[in-house]
């Protein structure tokens, strides 16, 4: 993916909503594209993580051992919480089909949100909406 086709998925990933060109560009030179095929384990639950990745194309399972907890698609995104306090993975993530992706290690991701607040805010929202679904299923 050459770097104008990543700003432009960059800019339908909720995550990045209300970046601007200029941010997303910083954005697109940081992450790095990686392909997973079906069936492999990309993250593994209570390792200690130092990057996140995007989901470009393919379709991946969230589970804590073999209980599933959820199920992600283009332009979801995971592992944000390992590099965000630097505690252990909560969960598992394996591939349910080919998966493209874009990895961004911990150090960038930090550059990019100490220096723009609408990542910041977005981060926030999303972890909120994503705690609100799961504290919903779990009642």
């Amino acid at each position: 993916m050459v770097p104008i086709d990543r700003i432009a998925f960059l800019q339908n990933v909720p995550l990045f909503a209300g970046m601007s060109s200029q941010e997303l560009l910083r954005v697109a030179e940081i992450v790095k594209e990686v392909n997973f095929p079906s069936n492999t384990t990309i993250i593994r639950e209570d390792d200690i993580g130092d990057y996140m990745f995007i989901l470009i194309d393919g379709e991946v399972m969230i589970h804590q051992g073999s209980a599933q907890v959820g199920k992600l698609g283009s332009k979801d995104f995971f592992g944000e919480m390992s590099i965000l306090d630097r505690g252990p993975r909560s969960a598992s993530v394996t591939t349910l089909s080919n998966c493209q992706l874009l990895r961004i290690d911990e150090r960038d991701f930090w550059q990019i949100l100490v220096v723009n607040n609408t990542l910041a805010v977005s981060l926030v929202r999303i972890l909120a909406q994503r705690l609100r679904q799961m504290l919903a299923s779990a009642g």
